[in-house]
């Protein structure tokens, strides 16, 4: 449950500033985006005359965010930046974070950097969405459709469709608060879940290259960019070979490394259902939640480390 106080803190800060910046963390996420876009909503239908401007990269492609080129440095000086779904400061996507007047920090993972000077956390929430959503709520707070929406796509991929963990009596509260807000479910999960031909093909594809730990309940799939660039999917489609070790009785901790054409890194994608995986996630340039986090290597020879640190989670040594 969030602090009532932080809530309140929340809205008084808002009210303080006519210009207001909303910024997500880099490589966003449906939560992330999702909460930016939300907060954003509910900040114009209730406070109608704010400037509000959502910054950072786009999400998914039918989104444009055209509020960073409206940015100049007289409004960026005056500006509270409200930071979403961000639990490092230098993993907040705005290039100018360092040039606005006060930082105010919504989020739901455990702290890792106290940067802004106030914060509206939980990170017993199963998403940012369901923090933003109960803040609206214990402020009386009108939220249209659109705002439920975006929170709404934000909940039910950090919660896995309700399946992960974290998911609570909080989070349904939520999500039948959103659906009272006139939100299209059958929409909503067919942008979600609908896959084109293309990726389906990449999901079978990427399962036979799957690599299984003979000792331990571990897998994961290696992606070279050969592996991937002639499947007509996009990077962010590549992520999605993750959810095809998902489901299997013998796996416990699974992952993909692949090779980002965006970053010319190897990315993790790194989950598990019971081991706190974000434990080795943030000694491999990453972090994350205790069952879904990310991480970066250098090279593919890297996955070895990877996986003699994972080892020794699954043992109790770590």
């Amino acid at each position: 449950m969030i602090n009532s106080k932080q809530a309140q803190q929340l809205t008084k800060t808002i009210e303080a500033y006519q210009k207001i910046i909303i910024a997500k963390h880099i490589a966003p996420d449906w939560d992330a985006q999702g909460s930016a876009l939300g907060l954003k909503e509910i900040i114009l239908a209730n406070f109608p005359k704010k400037e509000v401007y959502v910054v950072g990269k786009v999400f998914n492609s039918d989104k444009n965010f055209v509020d960073e080129e409206k940015l100049n440095p007289e409004i960026i000086a005056q500006a509270l930046l409200i930071t979403v779904d961000v639990a490092n400061f230098e993993r907040i996507d705005f290039t100018f974070k360092n040039d606005v007047k006060e930082v105010f920090k919504i989020d739901h993972h455990l702290e890792v950097d106290d940067f802004a000077s106030h914060k509206l956390v939980d990170d017993k929430a199963i998403a940012c969405t369901q923090v933003i959503v109960q803040w609206a709520q214990a402020c009386n707070l009108q939220v249209n459709k659109d705002a439920a929406t975006n929170l709404y796509f934000g909940l039910i991929t950090d919660s896995g469709r309700f399946l992960y963990n974290k998911t609570n009596q909080e989070t349904f509260n939520c999500a039948s608060f959103l659906m009272d807000c006139g939100i299209n479910l059958q929409e909503i999960y067919d942008k979600l879940y609908l896959k084109k031909l293309d990726v389906e093909k990449w999901l079978h594809h990427a399962f036979g290259m799957a690599v299984f730990d003979t000792a331990y309940p571990i897998a994961y799939i290696k992606i070279t960019l050969a592996d991937w660039k002639d499947h007509n999917i996009t990077e962010e489609e590549v992520k999605r070979a993750v959810s095809v070790l998902s489901g299997i009785r013998d796996i416990e901790i699974w992952f993909i490394a692949y090779e980002s054409l965006e970053t010319e890194k190897i990315k993790v994608s790194l989950r598990s259902r019971h081991y706190e995986i974000n434990r080795v996630a943030v000694k491999h340039n990453g972090g994350g939640h205790m069952l879904a986090s990310g991480a970066k290597l250098n090279n593919f020879e890297e996955i070895e480390n990877l996986m003699v640190d994972l080892r020794k989670l699954v043992d109790n040594k770590l």
